[in-house]
């Protein structure tokens, strides 16, 4: 079973909160997470793989060029599966 190596970057995410207060907490913990999702053998752009948070019961899925953006909470679990493939989670 080959493996699955998920690059990915993250930035922050600013959304307007009515009180300030609230607004520092939540912009401290939500981030854009994007990337691109490739063969760990030979670095080859995976599409249609299935980028999930862990027991929030929301995700999404890479494009014909393995990549993909989600929005995630700092300290959530985003698992990676694709048929055929090993699953990789991370932190």
């Amino acid at each position: 079973m080959k493996k699955l190596i998920p690059y990915f970057f993250i930035t922050a995410l600013f959304l307007p909160v009515a009180a300030r207060a609230q607004f520092e907490t939540f912009k401290d913990s939500v981030v854009q997470l994007y990337g691109i999702v490739m063969t760990a053998d030979s670095l080859k752009e995976l599409e249609s793989v299935s980028v999930v948070v862990k027991g929030q019961g929301r995700g999404t899925v890479t494009n014909d060029k393995g990549v993909f953006s989600i929005v995630v909470l700092k300290g959530d679990e985003i698992e990676f599966s694709s048929v055929g493939y090993k699953s990789k989670t991370i932190t």
